[in-house]
């Protein structure tokens, strides 16, 4: 009991003990930790499940509001009727301020902070998800990561003289900021930004071409771009017409790439080319088209480096005719093809499990996917004869006598991996043997995985 009791004394009495106040501990917590912090930086946090309001939250803690280091608060329904602590001048320790919104319908008019003057000199990381909040007077400087989200009073004069006062920035966060439209003045542009190396851009095509016109990142190591298709410009005029202070940034952006990453569902699609990642949000009736114009691009701007890589193309929730897959039977070719990845796809896209047997034109490149070597498929069992009868027809002129030479043959490259992940498939269900070798030699002896487990087909089955 005596070592209980000092231990006890020790937390009591240790300030770096309380410092975090979380208020899914409860009013009555927070208030005994306030007390005990001292002189010490208090890192605040509140999420939308927790038993407290805003309200109350920081009036218990606002005491020590000069203490601040933190303040993370997530909430929904009516906006707050105070942000006590951080409607004041006085919390000049704050480091990182995170006021996310989740109820952006109910938008009142601006949110003054800070006494309406200009933000802490400590901020430096500072995200606004839906929260109206009035940002030009906080003069905001120095940051190093800027996140805004549906941010609705929030314009490009604002964004611009935050980069320009933010040479140290290193991420930079903005999505579905509707207020922001390109500026006509290009006075003072590109702003210099050598230290930015996150940036994630979601907005219509104007905009983003405008902003990857306006920024100068040349350590930039990762670039997300997600657009909205409900305008009438062509995907591929992101970089169109050419930014030249953008160019060698993009470039190197694309020779980190191992292969070629195209996901094409419904209604999202994406392409992701080493750090270049395009998130294609309801794309058009002729998505596939559309993602192949934009790797028509990419590949312009890859150069020599482009020349060696490979697609692995993920097909999920979609039903893509032969037409709309013959897209992607060009430079670069689909080496690895992944089908119905997550076991909620509504629609497993098995019209391409069949269009794998169909012949297209002469020659061995006259089946789809001439050089695919790995297929992934989330198979419902129903449907594994169909993929049994595609392979026959692909291989058939394999397995012929008539095939004279390698130089002769007239087949698409032979399969190296058939991999096989069904949700529908308990874990404890044997490996059809039988099946599996039939694949195997099908596919020219094609490893077979089952669940990513290899199927050995030189041990007996047990």
């Amino acid at each position: 009991m005596l070592v209980c009791r000092i231990w006890k004394a020790i937390v009591e009495g240790t300030p770096s003990f309380w410092t975090l106040i979380e208020a899914a501990d409860g009013l009555q917590h927070a208030r005994n930790a306030i007390k005990k912090t001292g002189g010490s930086p208090i890192d605040l946090t509140l999420y939308l499940d927790d038993p407290v309001s805003v309200d109350q939250f920081l009036a218990v803690v606002g005491e020590k509001v000069s203490h601040w280091r933190s303040v993370d608060l997530t909430f929904d329904g009516v906006l707050p009727a105070s942000f006590s602590g951080l409607q004041a001048s006085t919390c000049h320790s704050l480091e990182k301020l995170n006021l996310t919104w989740n109820d952006s319908s109910l938008f009142t008019s601006p949110l003054t902070l800070f006494n309406g003057g200009p933000a802490p000199d400590a901020l430096k990381d500072v995200t606004f998800w839906s929260m109206p909040v009035d940002v030009a007077p906080m003069r905001l400087s120095k940051l190093s990561s800027l996140t805004l989200i549906g941010a609705p009073y929030f314009e490009m004069d604002d964004l611009l003289l935050i980069l320009r006062n933010s040479p140290t920035l290193t991420t930079l966060n903005l999505q579905q900021c509707e207020s922001l439209h390109p500026s006509g003045d290009s006075i003072g542009l590109p702003i210099k930004l050598s230290s930015l190396t996150k940036c994630y851009l979601e907005a219509s095509i104007p905009l983003i071409h405008f902003l990857l016109t306006a920024i100068h990142a040349p350590s930039l190591d990762h670039l997300e771009i997600t657009l909205d298709n409900e305008d009438s410009f062509p995907d591929s005029s992101i970089f169109s017409p050419p930014i030249s202070g953008f160019e060698p940034t993009l470039k190197r952006l694309l020779s980190t790439a191992k292969h070629i990453q195209l996901e094409l569902g419904d209604p999202i699609a994406s392409i992701t080319f080493g750090d270049l990642s395009i998130v294609l949000i309801s794309p058009h009736a002729d998505g596939f088209q559309h993602v192949r114009d934009v790797l028509d691009t990419l590949m312009d701007y890859s150069g020599e480096k482009g020349k060696d890589l490979k697609v692995h193309l993920q097909l999920d929730n979609v039903r893509p005719t032969i037409e709309d897959l013959q897209i992607f039977n060009r430079y670069p070719m689909v080496e690895q093809l992944t089908l119905a990845e997550e076991f909620w796809s509504g629609s497993i896209p098995i019209n391409a499990i069949e269009a794998m047997g169909t012949r297209i034109g002469p020659g061995p490149h006259g089946w789809l996917f001439p050089e695919l070597e790995v297929l992934h498929w989330n198979m419902n069992v129903e449907n594994v004869g169909k993929l049994e009868t595609a392979l026959e027809k692909r291989y058939r002129a394999a397995h012929s006598a008539q095939q004279v030479s390698a130089e002769e043959y007239q087949h698409p490259r032979f399969l190296k991996e058939l991999r096989f992940f069904s949700d529908e498939m308990p874990e404890t269900e044997t490996v059809d043997m039988e099946g599996a070798q039939r694949f195997h030699v099908l596919a020219g002896g094609a490893k077979i995985f089952v669940r990513n487990a290899l199927v050995n087909f030189d041990t007996p089955e047990s």
